[in-house]
């Protein structure tokens, strides 16, 4: 996540665990874990980046604008996304969901 947008985050909220795994001055890797219900909070990713998936279930990002998408995942699966995204990720499962996350920061 590149930068917490603390103002639109519900304080009450379940939040998904964050751990940064790697850190330099080009790249960052994190590995999340989602509880059921778990969420991110609303984030800006300033940077492109990509995810690999390494757990099933489900999560729905939410946009800046208002529309949704659902995120069917499977363990092993990769995609890219290309910033600037402004969204919060929760999960709508009954299971945990794991994912890496890999920005590019130059």
């Amino acid at each position: 996540m590149s930068v917490n947008l603390k103002e639109k985050s519900s304080e009450t909220a379940l939040q998904a665990d964050r751990q940064v795994l790697f850190e330099d001055d080009k790249t960052r890797i994190t590995y999340w874990r989602f509880d059921p219900g778990a969420e991110t909070g609303w984030h800006r990713h300033t940077h492109d980046y990509v995810t690999i998936q390494q757990s099933g279930g489900q999560l729905r990002l939410e946009n800046r604008d208002g529309s949704t998408k659902i995120v069917d995942y499977e363990d092993g699966r990769a995609a890219k996304y290309e910033a600037p995204i402004e969204h919060n990720a929760t999960n709508t499962s009954d299971v945990e969901v794991r994912v890496t996350e890999i920005e590019y920061k130059s």
